[in-house]
């Protein structure tokens, strides 16, 4: 029998979260001060604990030899490598290149060719972007801990949107034990940031702050930073040029208040209206200095697995990155920094790579949309007759077997895409399901809540999907799920049908 080391007892004794296996997501861990995480964040940690963990304990012997048939993934469709990125990367292998460490903020001749990107792109400094205004990172879920550690100090307030992407709620309160605080959306505003909200929430949170610490700290917690998300993570809302009204009141609202502006561009590639592109909030010449931009490869250009990501923000904030990093790791993996050099620069090569690459993907992008809107809300719910067909085609090819196809075309019993929330980009789509509420399984579950219906859905089909509180929806009376579309045309047709048998049964 193993015996455990003193060493591992003790190490046990200081982190009691090692003591099981768990299967599912690792810990999603806990602030350095070891306060309670604050109450949106407890949520939507509470909400992930079951889709990542705790849906496990369910299995029983209908579903344990099933595939999990999950809805909630977050990686895009499984397309090719962006050619140049891939021959960026294949080339300094080949050259064989690869003995000396790179420099902490990524290799300078790859920052020197994305900085003329960045000025094409319209982005404007005092006096020119330069490769001294960007840093390379382990993706972008690295610059967003990286930058809370420079940004943020204890009790300090960043905000972002209710919805938003659960995970990153996490980071201040883990990385700089800042607090996570809310600004709900709501259809009246038609899902984008409405300014005066935004503006009066910040008025309130800073007076709440200096009201509650006020002499017992050597400084005043404040609101330090404003997560916008463009394209939005999960709603796909864009703002670009032809509503960039919004964003300017946005830039002036945050540069007025001392608010950074951590401008999320990550989607952008993704944008549905390939005339419209996500406008960044770094292309105005006076939001500059305070917007910190991320963006990276993961969600459009095939490299998730790759994980480069990188900083574009004044050189002020780029310093104290490059002093984290050196800290840390010394220094910046080199094919990160390639590989984004080889997605972003001024080559005609790239330009005709890139119509090339994204036309194909952004037309399937769309086509799997509209296949999942017909699975949700029915067939007569697409009016281009060709797609219908082609919608009605795949559903006969993969139709699980032993199911009416009638029923299928009819749409999910109860369900709708949640109310003006139809992305304009990337690949999540938010599903209302509470017309089922209260409704009853044959063996007594009752979905009193989004946790029951997940826990509804997965024992009996093995459907997994992100709730709502996982992403702080904003009415907490709906029951929502977010889904991707990003998987294969045979998959998202079984595992809508699967639901659909799934959410018949109930009474």
């Amino acid at each position: 029998m193993f015996n455990t080391p003193n060493s591992l007892k003790r190490l046990l004794e200081i982190n009691n979260t090692l003591k099981s296996s768990i299967r599912g997501l690792p810990s999603l861990g806990h602030r350095n001060d070891n306060k309670p995480f604050s109450k949106e964040v407890a949520k939507i940690y509470d909400a992930f604990e079951l889709y990542g963990n705790d849906l496990y304990e369910l299995e029983n012997e209908k579903i344990k030899n099933l595939s999990s048939r999950s809805l909630g993934g977050g990686s895009p469709m499984k397309t090719p490598s962006f050619p140049l990125c891939k021959e960026a990367i294949l080339n300094i292998i080949k050259d064989d290149d690869l003995s000396d460490y790179p420099m902490a903020a990524g290799d300078e001749n790859s920052r020197k060719e994305i900085a003329k990107y960045l000025q094409k792109e319209g982005f404007k400094n005092n006096t020119e972007v330069t490769e001294n205004n960007i840093i390379f990172t382990v993706s972008t879920t690295q610059a967003f801990n990286l930058l809370m550690r420079l940004i943020a100090r204890p009790y300090d307030v960043i905000l972002m949107t209710g919805p938003n992407y659960g995970l990153f709620t996490f980071v201040p309160e883990r990385a700089a034990n800042a607090t996570v605080e809310i600004l709900p959306l709501s259809k009246e505003d038609d899902w984008y940031v409405n300014p005066k909200k935004l503006s009066d929430k910040i008025d309130e949170i800073n007076n709440n702050l200096k009201e509650k610490y006020s002499n017992k700290l050597e400084y005043t917690p404040r609101v330090v930073a404003f997560l916008n998300e463009n394209p939005h993570n999960p709603l796909g809302k864009v703002m670009s040029e032809t509503n960039k009204g919004i964003l300017e009141e946005i830039g002036d609202i945050c540069l007025e208040k001392g608010v950074f502006v951590i401008d999320d561009i990550i989607y952008r590639d993704l944008t549905f209206d390939r005339e419209n592109l996500a406008k960044p909030m770094a292309t105005y010449k006076k939001y500059f200095e305070n917007t910190i931009t991320i963006t990276g490869l993961s969600k459009a250009y095939g490299m998730a697995s790759v994980r480069s990501g990188m900083i574009v923000a004044s050189e002020i904030i780029i310093r104290g990155i490059r002093n984290l990093i050196f800290q840390e790791m010394d220094s910046s993996p080199i094919l990160q920094g390639k590989a984004l050099a080889g997605a972003f620069n001024c080559s005609e090569k790239r330009n005709v790579e890139y119509d090339k690459y994204f036309t194909p993907i952004i037309n399937e992008y769309k086509y799997r949309l509209k296949l999942l809107i017909a699975l949700v809300e029915g067939i007569d719910s697409i009016d281009d007759l060709t797609i219908k067909n082609e919608i009605i085609n795949d559903i006969k090819k993969y139709i699980v077997d032993g199911l009416d196809i009638n029923e299928i075309l009819e749409g999910l019993p109860g369900v709708k895409i949640a109310e003006g929330t139809l992305p304009e980009s990337g690949f999540f789509v938010l599903l209302d399901y509470t017309e089922l509420k209260n409704k009853t399984s044959d063996y007594g579950r009752v979905i009193s809540d989004e946790k029951e219906l997940l826990k509804y859905m997965y024992e009996q089909e093995k459907i997994k999907l992100i709730l709502g509180q996982s992403i702080s929806w904003p009415n907490e009376n709906q029951l929502i799920g977010r889904v991707t579309t990003a998987l294969s045309r045979e998959d998202l047709v079984e595992y809508f049908c699967v639901m659909n048998r799934c959410l018949r049964k109930l009474k």
